[in-house]
C-alpha cells in the first residue's frame, strides 16, 4: 500500500501518540487501580496487573517501532522478535490471572480485599483484551474514523496490525 504524504504524516501523528499512550498507561493504569482500592491490594492484584503492564509495553514497543520504520529511522524485525517472545509468557501469565480471579470468585479469602479482588479483575479484563487486541484482531475501533466505520459496517474485526506483520516477517 502506497500512502500519500499527507496520509503518511497523520499515520506518523498517529503512532507517535499510540506509543506514547500505550507507556503511559503501563504507570497511569496501574497508579488509577491501585488508587481506587485504597491501596489495599496482595498477591492477586499484583499478578494480575503484571501481564497487563506487560501487553501495554509490548504495545509501547510495537507502536514506537513501527513509527521508525514508517519514517525509515529502522527496521521492526528486531521489535517483532521481541515482541513474539513475550508472546508466550504473557498468555501464561494472563490465563493464570484468569484462573486467580475465579478462584477469588469461589474462594473469597484468595484476595486480600475487596480492592484487590477489583484490581485484579479489571487488570486482568485489560489483560485479556490487549492480548487479543496485540496478538490476533484488532479491537479497539474508536479512535480512528475509518476503523469505526469499519467496525460498524459488518465487515467484522480485521487481523490486528502487529499479528500482520509477525505473519508478514515469519513470525507469527
Amino acid at each position: 500500500m502506497v500512502e500519500s504524504p499527507a496520509s503518511k504524516d497523520d499515520l506518523a501523528k498517529r503512532l507517535s501518540s499510540y506509543w506514547k499512550m500505550e507507556g503511559a498507561n503501563v504507570v497511569i493504569l496501574l497508579v488509577i487501580m491501585v488508587a481506587l482500592a485504597g491501596g489495599e491490594v496482595g498477591p492477586l492484584a499484583l499478578f494480575a496487573l503484571a501481564p497487563m503492564c506487560g501487553l501495554l509495553l509490548v504495545g509501547t514497543l510495537y507502536w514506537r517501532a513501527k513509527l521508525a520504520q514508517l519514517k525509515g529511522q529502522g527496521s521492526l524485525r528486531t521489535t517483532l522478535r521481541t515482541v513474539r517472545r513475550w508472546r508466550l509468557p504473557l498468555f501464561i501469565a494472563t490465563i493464570l490471572a484468569v484462573l486467580g480471579v475465579i478462584g477469588a470468585l469461589i474462594e473469597p479469602g484468595i484476595a486480600r480485599s475487596r480492592g484487590d479482588f477489583w484490581v485484579a479483575f479489571a487488570a486482568t479484563l485489560l489483560a485479556a483484551l490487549e492480548y487479543v487486541n496485540y496478538y490476533h484482531r484488532q479491537l479497539q475501533h474508536f479512535d480512528h474514523w475509518a476503523d469505526f466505520t469499519r467496525l460498524f459496517s459488518g465487515r467484522g474485526f480485521r487481523k490486528s496490525q502487529m499479528r500482520r506483520d509477525l505473519e508478514r516477517a515469519g513470525l507469527a
